[in-house]
């Protein structure tokens, strides 16, 4: 299965970045000194994720605001994803 990685923050292209592995299966990503990511290697981690929250002291609502599914399927909402528009 393919990782799940939450964006939480944005750099500057020339940003000093790295990755850290804090515990099994789970890398902070830091721009500029800051936490501007959260990988984890196993999606059933997302089951945990509450205790990863509190254990890294992240913030909650930014950490589960980029949880996302395709939720707009069942909306008939599924517009184009390039930008694009109508002829």
């Amino acid at each position: 299965m393919p990782a799940i990685y939450f964006r939480l923050g944005n750099v500057q292209p020339f940003a000093d970045m790295s990755a850290e592995r804090v515990e099994d299966g789970v890398t902070l990503v830091k721009g500029d000194g800051k936490v501007v990511g959260l990988r984890l290697d196993e999606p059933r981690r997302v089951l945990d994720l509450p205790g990863i929250i509190e254990r890294l002291g992240l913030d909650e609502e930014r950490v589960w605001s980029r949880l996302r599914a395709d939720d707009d399927v069942m909306l008939g909402a599924r517009a184009a994803t390039w930008g694009g528009g109508g002829a």
